[in-house]
């Protein structure tokens, strides 16, 4: 058994692939494996959509939307913010009367001596 975890044939057809050659951040052509298309799954793997008028057609009619944008999902997100104010307003409002009440409480008891 070999100690190489390759088998030179190996090597050499993963080094003779075409490589990818997109402009890298450094400047340097990349020099990944190229997919088919030409580029490295990092350079432009991915799909662009659509061509076909056949494609485009089946785009739009397709539903693709997630609903967070959805007149339900809007309608609650302004409930949940009303209810947020009311409760954020009732907590100020209970802190307030919290602040006389201690107050209050602390003249009374000047006026008792304690």
């Amino acid at each position: 058994m070999d100690d190489e975890p390759h088998a030179p044939s190996q090597i050499r057809f993963a080094q003779a692939a075409p490589r990818c050659g997109a402009c890298t951040r450094q400047g340097f052509a990349c020099q990944s494996p190229a997919m088919p298309n030409g580029r490295c799954r990092m350079h432009g793997g991915g799909s662009r959509g659509p061509i076909t008028a056949e494609g485009l057609a089946r785009s739009k009619t397709s539903t693709r939307t997630h609903g967070r944008r959805s007149a339900e999902s809007i309608a609650l997100k302004r409930q949940m913010r009303s209810a947020f104010v009311q409760l954020r307003d009732m907590v100020r409002a209970t802190n307030a009367e919290l602040r006389e009440t201690e107050a209050l409480h602390r003249q009374m008891l000047r006026r008792l001596g304690r």
